[in-house]
């Protein structure tokens, strides 16, 4: 009887919680997802929690933040942290497609990750981003780097398409659709990052997953209007598990700054047929960002951190033994 009435106390808090900030206890939701509670650090803010498991990956959130740290990852969310009654508040959504794909984990495959999709982003009239002192374009860097991802990705035993293998120009609906037709299990868009004209201070690793349904994307600036389902958001689960150990490896490879994992409605992520993410490796027109990027021992750099990031992922996701 002491128990049931515990419980009814807990779903009544749960629901006044709700009522107050259309979310849950951040504490009690990861808890569920196999964390505790951490000691605090130095540096700590005010408001804030830690929270992971022996040997796992640790959680920080901070009120107000706009996103959380995922064992040192930052990770944007579609809410920031909200506080009632001294303890940190998640929204719903940001609970399902954040915090279960990355602590639970993503739903396994029904077949092991074999055929990945590279596409270079750019190429022909269409040179992305230009760093004019160096006389370097993204389209030559990212096609560069595809062709070191997929001798990283091939070592690992993984089969490898290109969207584009020299400099022509791919329409955006077309990129997709080779992964559909050649039944991929994955999809990687490469780019390179670029600032406002007379930045050339900008820096730092970005990687993107499709904003699920109803949620607004990170790049607000560039996100398509609507919030309606689209047919590459039945892999919600596995695009931000993918997005989160690439930008981890990349980020533990190069030092770069942590941009964040990131959601947007680009027309490459839209109709995918698999899970997929669209890489920025770093700002090309960065002076300094931007000289690393046109050296190929740090474009090597990129390539093997995200064959290792999807390396990862494909562990995570096989299917269980029978």
């Amino acid at each position: 009887m002491r128990r049931f009435a515990a419980i009814l106390l807990s779903l009544a808090a749960a629901a006044q919680v709700s009522a107050a900030s259309t979310g849950y206890y951040l504490g009690d939701s990861v808890r569920q997802l196999g964390l505790r509670e951490l000691d605090r650090q130095r540096g700590d803010g005010a408001e804030s929690e830690r929270h992971g498991v022996k040997g796992g990956i640790g959680l920080y959130a901070e009120h107000n933040r706009e996103y959380v740290l995922v064992d040192g990852v930052k990770v944007m969310l579609e809410d920031s942290i909200g506080s009632l009654r001294n303890h940190l508040t998640i929204s719903r959504l940001d609970y399902d497609k954040v915090f279960v794909p990355l602590f639970w984990g993503p739903p396994r495959a029904a077949t092991a990750v074999h055929r990945i999709v590279i596409d270079p982003g750019h190429g022909g009239k269409d040179p992305g981003k230009i760093n004019l002192p160096l006389h370097y374009s993204e389209k030559a860097a990212t096609l560069d780097t595809a062709a070191r991802l997929k001798i990283s990705l091939e070592k690992q035993g993984f089969e490898v398409i290109f969207t584009r293998v020299k400099d022509v120009f791919v329409d955006l609906d077309d990129r997709p659709d080779l992964a559909a037709r050649y039944k991929a299990d994955l999809f990687i868009s490469l780019h390179y990052n670029g600032a406002g004209a007379g930045d050339s201070t900008s820096s730092g690793i970005e990687t993107y997953c499709l904003t699920p349904a109803g949620q607004r994307s990170t790049n607000s600036g560039k996100a398509k209007a609507s919030t309606a389902a689209e047919p590459g958001n039945r892999f919600d689960g596995g695009n931000m598990a993918l997005a989160w150990s690439i930008q981890r490896r990349i980020l533990a490879a190069t030092g770069a700054e942590d941009r964040g994992v990131r959601r947007a409605r680009f027309a490459v992520l839209r109709p995918l047929s698999c899970p997929g993410v669209l890489v920025e490796g770093g700002f090309i027109s960065s002076q300094k960002e931007g000289a690393q990027i046109a050296d190929g021992a740090y474009r090597q750099k990129i390539a093997d951190s995200v064959a290792a990031g999807i390396g990862e992922y494909a562990a995570r996701v096989r299917p269980a033994q029978k």
